[in-house]
């Protein structure tokens, strides 16, 4: 899911602390005059709450040779109240660890620990959150650090380090639109009309009910690939290009596989990541024929009985790995992923 961030403060090491500004009442001004047709007015209230909040991060964490050290990320209400907005989270993240261990060093040697977050174990990364409070959810977030080799502690002295941290406020991710949906549902999206033919908490995968056009899958008759051909191109760029920026940013990256013709042995070429993309023949075939049902025959990106052939789904809804020549113009039924 795709997660709007407004950045709040720059990286902190110490206690955080962020003050409540004042909440303020006002109303427009309305001039009702002496003549007017009318025998009553109108004043807007309005009445605005600040976010506020206090995170506590330890100033500093004596780590052991020989067991596991916590140390605890909390807000506190003690001078102001916990306040963000509905739906809102509150996150701290880590911001400097590169890999998955965080270092101490004591002149040029260097003892690594690990770091993690709550119960989980794996070790925290640059990027990801190392404790999160919502209005619901207030409670202390516990790290712990982990000695990865004591054995590397090979010289005596003081080692430390600095484990740096932000802090940023995420807005709810937007509802799934098509949450109520189910596969083989017929929705919006765009300007056309699309079937539903997969689903997950927080997406969908829709292929274009009708035909969008009569396209050839390769401008001309050579051997060629999903990977390279001309219709990808026309469908990744020009055809990508008509959705607004709004719905682009939900479209997201397909990773396809592309495998081999499973009756003529031909190569299917490279994996792809595609925005906008065509069935496989697996993917074809695992369809209801309703869905299938066009009366028309419509491109699968799988390569056909040689390079210079593609698959396709004939009118009366038989699969055909056997396909037709890629210069030909036939249906083209774009399939996409959407994530909200």
């Amino acid at each position: 899911m795709k997660n709007t961030k407004r950045f709040i403060t720059g990286m902190v090491t110490l206690a955080m602390v962020s003050a409540m500004a004042p909440m303020n009442v006002f109303a427009t001004e309305n001039t009702i005059p002496l003549n007017a047709n009318t025998s009553s007015g109108s004043t807007d209230v309005k009445y605005s709450v600040d976010p506020s909040y206090t995170v506590v991060i330890p100033a500093s964490v004596t780590l052991s040779d020989t067991s596991t050290t916590n140390a605890t990320i909390s807000v506190d209400e003690t001078a102001k109240p916990f306040k963000l907005a509905k739906g809102q989270t509150l996150s701290v993240n880590i911001a400097d660890v590169e890999t998955n261990d965080f270092k101490v060093t004591c002149d040029t040697v260097e003892v690594p620990y690990t770091v993690t977050a709550g119960t989980s174990t794996t070790a925290l990364e640059k990027g990801s959150t190392a404790a999160a409070f919502t209005n619901d959810d207030k409670t202390a977030k516990t790290l712990t650090f982990s000695q990865i080799n004591s054995t590397l502690a090979t010289v005596a002295g003081e080692y430390t380090g600095t484990l740096t941290f932000g802090i940023s406020v995420e807005n709810a991710a937007p509802a799934n639109p098509y949450a109520a949906n189910s596969v083989g549902d017929v929705v919006t999206f765009g300007n056309y009309n699309w079937y539903i033919i997969g689903k997950s908490d927080n997406g969908v995968t829709l292929l274009m009910k009708d035909n969008l056009e009569n396209k050839a899958y390769n401008d001309s008759f050579t051997d060629v690939k999903w990977e390279n051909c001309t219709l990808r191109t026309y469908l990744n760029e020009t055809f990508y290009n008509t959705f607004s920026a709004e719905d682009k940013a939900k479209i997201v990256k397909t990773s396809n596989t592309n495998p081999n013709n499973p009756n003529y042995s031909t190569s299917g070429g490279n994996d792809t990541e595609d925005y906008i993309y065509l069935l496989s023949l697996d993917e074809a075939n695992a369809l209801d024929n309703s869905i299938r049902a066009i009366n028309s025959w419509w491109w699968l990106r799988s390569p056909g009985q040689t390079s210079k052939f593609a698959a396709v789904v004939f009118d009366n809804n038989i699969v055909s790995p056997y396909g037709s020549n890629v210069d030909s113009g036939l249906g083209v039924r774009p399939a996409l992923n959407l994530e909200f």
